[in-house]
């Protein structure tokens, strides 16, 4: 028995250890550390391994500085009233059924108190720790050996679509993992007849399965569905216990179900004006097939570091996960595979059915047909192709322990040879079609690595030699992507940023308001905790507070999601609005009628000089490269 618990211990103790670790250093991914966040740009205080991700401003520009903003201001409250309710969509707790769901959300509230870099780490690497104690857990009670569930660990990490993307993906499969696994350990308890811990893990399982609903949700809901599916088939299976087993996943059901509800509750206010805004609204399929270089060209993928021209793309657009297991998968249905209990095969047939169904709504043109199915019409097609390979790495983790210790040389060199092709032809496709400095060298070259990778794997399963190469070669791909940064950068202890947290709580106080016309200005005013006028606006418009500003203009041009309100300073008297883009609200406008309309505004910040009777001028700093010049805005006399 107590080696047993040695055992258990460790696979939970190692990843609880090194995420500590990771917090209490104050080490992120994050790239706030980018040249537009720095005073000196090429100057960079405290310690910062490898480059920031211009692509990732979803991060650096958007939800970094909003955490920061959290744990300078000690609330979740939004500070801009042009914008209404963001909660929601920033993963922040709004009541208090979603402060208990994001437990570690609500303690950025502490920031006054804590060290900022620390709470940030923490709140950031959670789902990474949740993944980990999750995934491997997982696989022990399906196949019973974690080692593949490792092995999905790797994958899903290393993968290019979560490196790209700041790790997205993971903030929704690590919740669901663990979700799951509480599940399981529910039903284990229940057969025993242990209350106390059935209705523990019951509890566990409903709140992490309810935190799902702030992850992406064209992601979340492919994961979700394909996993919970799985979980719960897996778990009715065997007859003995069967009625126990349904009650436990009824009462988790409903307790999950329960959550949800009170989360949108909650937020009801937010949702609804989300739903109403010109972009981007409800959002449906629009049927048309996603390419193959999307689901398939994730091991040639390593050439985005270098920053390539993309056609009409970006990094972040072109990455994706491991598709090539979908097809090594194929091959292996064909194989013999050793003797194995039946709800293992049943986790296997369900995992593979949902895998297919999403493949095929990934790869099929639906036309219209795609906008009227429930619930996969919340997917859109391209959305699903990012993440299908995902559910090919684990639908693979399933199948390895059933392979023979001896594996078939034919199955492997078959398999070999089709990820192989598969790899070559996707990256051939890719260098036509968006990236065409990729070399033809750097496609074979990945193409060989995958067959070596998939032969040694296949033909000797038991050995460690395939995994090691699998696993290397992924991280070669994305090791570079990402900066490792110790600290919160220039956005905590600069110059600019101690002279406006120590202005923030009298503006705060006073009522009084803020706007810039430099974005990068914005995201230092966010972390400061200054509300302002300019920055991000998410949910959707606060409709009274845009119609006082200006009550002529469409309001197809304010009623925006998702959207960054940008200012630009003119010297001639009015307001005028555009969108440049579907993301984003440029208001160009006189400070002084700006003023008139939002009498709260005292303080804007230009990038150059302007000689207005409204204008003061009280200082100047560096920010981004540029001098940044700060005006109080008074009635002209």
């Amino acid at each position: 028995m107590r080696e047993r618990l040695r055992d258990a211990r460790w696979p939970v103790l190692v990843p609880v250890l090194v995420y500590l670790a990771l917090a209490l250093s104050g080490a992120s991914y994050s790239s706030i550390g980018i040249d537009q966040l720095r005073e000196t740009p090429g100057e960079h205080s405290g310690l910062m391994l490898g480059t920031p991700l211009s692509e990732r401003s979803d991060e650096w520009a958007t939800s970094t500085p909003g955490l920061l903003r959290v744990m300078t201001t000690g609330s979740t409250d939004d500070l801009n009233p042009l914008t209404a309710d963001e909660q929601f969509l920033n993963q922040l707790p709004g009541g208090p059924v979603s402060t208990v769901v994001l437990f570690d959300r609500w303690a950025l509230q502490l920031g006054p108190w804590l060290p900022d870099q620390v709470l940030y780490s923490a709140t950031l690497w959670l789902p990474m720790l949740l993944l980990a104690l999750g995934v491997p857990a997982w696989f022990r009670r399906i196949t019973g050996s974690s080692r593949v569930g490792w092995l999905a660990v790797a994958l899903l990490v290393l993968s290019p679509l979560a490196v790209w993307w700041s790790f997205g993906p993971i903030a929704s499969l690590g919740p669901l993992f663990v979700g799951c696994t509480a599940l399981m350990k529910a039903q284990e308890a229940s057969l025993a007849r242990r209350t106390v811990p059935a209705v523990a893990w019951g509890a566990v399982s409903a709140l992490f399965l309810a935190r799902t609903l702030y992850a992406y949700p064209p992601w979340s809901v492919v994961f979700d569905v394909s996993v919970l599916a799985t979980t719960v088939a897996f778990l009715l299976v065997p007859r003995v216990g069967r009625g126990r087993t349904a009650a436990v996943v009824a009462a988790t059901g409903a307790a999950t179900l329960a959550a949800i509800i009170a989360v949108v509750l909650e937020n009801r206010a937010t949702l609804t004006v989300l739903a109403d805004t010109v972009y981007p609204g409800l959002r449906r399929s629009d049927g048309n097939p996603s390419a193959l270089p999307d689901i398939f060209a994730a091991p040639v993928l390593g050439v985005l570091h270098d920053h390539p021209v993309i056609a009409a793309s970006n990094a972040s657009e072109v990455s994706s996960s491991f598709g090539l297991t979908l097809v090594w998968v194929a091959v292996l249905a064909a194989a013999a595979w050793r003797p194995a209990p039946r709800r293992h095969r049943v986790a296997i047939l369900v995992l593979g059915a949902t895998t297919a169904l999403w493949f095929a709504w990934s790869t099929l043109a639906l036309g219209t047909l795609a906008s009227s199915i429930p619930l996969l019409n919340q997917v859109p097609q391209a959305r699903a192709a990012d993440v299908v390979g995902m559910l090919g790495v684990l639908l693979l983790c399933l199948v390895l322990p059933l392979l023979p210790d001896l594996g078939a040389r034919r199955v492997a060199v078959a398999s070999a040879l089709a990820t192989g092709a598969t790899t070559a032809y996707a990256g051939s496709l890719l260098r036509l079609t968006s990236i065409p400095t990729i070399s033809l060298m750097s496609i074979y070259v990945a193409s060989l690595v995958v067959a070596v990778a998939v032969f040694l794997i296949t033909f000797r399963p038991r050995r460690p030699y395939g995994y090691v190469v699998a696993v290397a070669g992924a991280a070669l791909l994305v090791w570079n992507v990402n900066p490792l940064l110790f600290g919160l950068a220039d956005l905590r202890g600069s110059t600019a940023a101690d002279e406006l947290l120590d202005e923030a709580p009298e503006v705060r106080e006073d009522g009084g308001l803020w706007a810039s016309d430099a974005f990068a200005v914005d995201s230092l005013l966010a972390s400061s905790g200054i509300p302002s006028l300019s920055g991000r606006q998410l949910a959707g418009p606060e409709r009274d507070a845009w119609t006082a500003l200006d009550p002529d203009v469409d309001e197809s041009v304010w009623n925006r999601g998702g959207a960054f309100v940008w200012f630009q300073w003119q010297d001639k008297p009015g307001i005028a609005m555009e969108n440049p883009s579907p993301d984003v609200i440029l208001v160009r406008a006189s400070p002084c009628t700006l003023a008139e309309r939002m009498p709260a505004l005292e303080t804007i910040v230009a990038t150059r000089d302007l000689d207005m009777k409204c204008l003061q001028e009280v200082r100047r700093f560096d920010w981004g490269g540029a001098p940044r010049i700060v005006y109080d805005v008074t009635d002209g006399s």
